[in-house]
């Protein structure tokens, strides 16, 4: 439990950012000084972001690390021909859950039919059919790809994705109100302020991406543009997207979020969206389901 507490030192109060947890059968306490007085809120989230860091630095780092060195020595060993199908094959599991997460109505056999072999079930959705074809060719391009990560790059995803179903959306940042079904949270109504939060979180990314672990950048990354919700549909599955880009540039493992925890996912953004100024819920969400995905690197 992560929250901001006050402790009284001769009479006067002092406030302070405190995480605590269960290791075994202690239950274990961080804290972070604030000071007399809660600082502005944009302070406020930078304090936030860089005591998240050092908890996920302090519980998990060791178990990343061993992700990430076994991962390699395994990718080093493998042939090119191998490494590239199971890429593939990631690809077609990835295109399914991410797909199937927003509704669409494909098995995982109707989605490899479609993509290996151009089979069109003939009782599903025709635009269930295009976006997967769709979302396997934006996937390919993503692995592919040497651009570097931005809003323009996420922008061409979108189009691609979206120009035989929605064209009306497709690649544009929009300028209306969107809800979220399921949710009370509310993301930005304007386009300007919608390009505004984009622009600073870009900058954050190339200020923060050659500092910060991969893992922990890719989860702030995927809430703060969920958070902004900048398309008309297709948030999440760029967002997954975008994560997996991060990983994938780095040499970490890719991050595939299967249907069957898709409440525990939506529950992890909720959290976090109702602390307003403290995405560590949702970060520490995404680095357990990690590591969980990862088991077979540790």
């Amino acid at each position: 439990m992560a929250t901001i507490l006050k402790h009284k030192v001769n009479g006067k109060e002092y406030n302070y950012l405190s995480y605590s947890y269960r290791s075994g059968k202690k239950i274990l306490k961080k804290e972070k000084y604030l000071g007399s007085k809660i600082p502005d809120f944009d302070d406020l989230v930078e304090i936030w972001e860089d005591f998240s860091y050092e908890i996920v630095k302090e519980r998990y780092f060791p178990i990343l690390e061993k992700i990430f060195d076994n991962y390699k020595k395994i990718i080093d060993k493998t042939p090119l021909e191998i490494f590239l199908k199971n890429l593939r094959t990631f690809g077609i599991r990835f295109t399914h859950h991410s797909n199937k997460i927003e509704g669409s109505t494909l098995s995982l056999r109707e989605v490899e039919a479609v993509i290996d072999n151009g089979i069109l079930p003939h009782d599903k959705p025709v635009n269930d059919v295009i976006e997967t074809k769709a979302h396997m060719k934006v996937y390919e391009e993503m692995i592919n790809s040497t651009e570097e990560l931005s809003i323009d790059l996420i922008c061409e995803w979108h189009k691609e994705l979206f120009q035989m179903t929605k064209p009306n959306i497709a690649g544009f940042i929009r300028d209306y109100y969107v809800g979220i079904s399921g949710s009370n949270y509310e993301p930005p109504m304007t386009k300007i302020e919608i390009v505004h939060l984009l622009d600073e979180l870009f900058k954050w990314y190339n200020k923060k991406k050659d500092v910060l672990n991969p893992v922990f950048i890719a989860s702030i990354m995927h809430y703060r543009f969920i958070a902004i919700h900048p398309f008309g549909d297709g948030n999440g599955r760029m967002t997954r997207l975008m994560t997996n880009y991060i990983l994938y540039k780095n040499d970490w493992p890719m991050f595939d979020i299967d249907p069957k925890i898709r409440i525990q996912y939506y529950n992890a953004l909720e959290k976090a969206d109702k602390k307003e100024d403290n995405e560590l819920p949702f970060i520490l969400w995404f680095v357990k389901i990690y590591l969980k995905m990862n088991k077979k690197y540790q």
